[in-house]
């Protein structure tokens, strides 16, 4: 399983936008700027954030993104599945099938296509049970868990519009 880079930035954006003074919109070349990502990619990642219902989106001259939700409502799980889709990314494309059934004589392929398939069930089990397990972890872990590390009040709200990438 590979993970793209949009998960780990969409994470930091949340952070950042619940952290933001007042709750105020952050436009998308602010956080682009911060993330040191183009406006563009940032914008496309943003948009699967709003369609999924974690990101509101809003237009207006002192617009920008923030939070849809309580950052003790969006999950993990969420943020993944909002940039990676919400399907299984396990696929079996059959490749043992492919190799292993070409090379049997008739009077064979029925056993080696009987022990094929109990073989691709068990494996396509164990790692059906492990993304089940992945995505359980996931929905259990917050934002509002992640940022427990963070005394906000020490730490202080941040306005993402003032400040000045070093």
């Amino acid at each position: 399983m590979k993970m793209s880079s949009a998960v780990e930035q969409s994470l930091v954006v949340l952070v950042m936008l619940s952290l933001q003074k007042d709750d105020l919109p952050v436009k998308s070349y602010l956080l682009s700027d911060r993330l040191e990502v183009s406006e563009s990619y940032l914008k496309k990642t943003m948009r699967k954030l709003v369609v999924s219902g974690i990101v509101e989106a809003i237009a207006s001259k002192e617009g920008g993104f923030k939070l849809a939700r309580p950052i003790a409502e969006i999950t993990l799980l969420d943020v993944y599945q909002a940039i990676e889709g919400a399907g299984s990314f396990i696929h079996s494309t059959q490749l043992a099938d492919r190799i292993f059934l070409s090379q049997e004589s008739d009077n064979r392929v029925e056993d080696v296509q009987q022990a094929l398939e109990v073989a691709t069930d068990d494996v396509l089990s164990v790692f059906n049970e492990a993304e089940q397990d992945f995505k359980n972890k996931l929905q259990n872990y917050t934002i509002a868990k992640l940022l427990q590390h963070i005394n906000v009040d020490e730490f202080g709200k941040i306005d993402w519009r003032q400040s000045a990438v070093n």
